[in-house]
């Protein structure tokens, strides 16, 4: 149980900076006369940490594995799309010195993978426990 909490919080964490990342400490270029493509690339980011961690939220009461494994693969496929959002689908300024390419970018590529290790550790952990069992 103990457990489940502790992955919960870590999950509604991260979901909670990939949500703030791109407004404050990794910015987002300004919308100045043209909109830049980090702009949509921060409103795609805002919504999907959002949800994440709703869903985390979700897992502090959540009674079963079945119920638990359904909440994780919801956040799996948005900690994808973390990652997607600024590498592929949206993307950020095409210039290497832009803030957004520089540092919103990697910070949330980061935060991606940090929710999908964190993801698969809780599913070990949850296989692990059922074995024992």
């Amino acid at each position: 149980m103990k457990k489940n909490l502790i992955f919960s919080i870590v999950l509604f964490v991260l979901g909670a900076l990939v949500a703030l990342a791109p407004y404050t400490f990794a910015k987002v270029c300004d919308v100045g006369e043209k909109v830049m493509k980090c702009h949509w690339t921060a409103r795609a980011e805002l919504f999907t940490g959002l949800v994440i961690a709703f869903l985390a939220l979700l897992r502090f009461f959540a009674k079963s594995d079945a119920l638990f494994l359904g909440l994780d693969a919801g956040i799996f496929a948005n900690a994808l799309g973390v990652i997607l959002f600024p590498s592929v689908l949206i993307g950020v300024c095409g210039m290497a010195s832009m803030h957004c390419h520089a540092v919103t970018k990697p910070v949330l590529l980061v935060l991606g993978i940090l929710l999908l290790v964190a993801l698969a550790a809780d599913v070990l952990v949850r296989l692990r426990g059922r074995k024992q069992h």
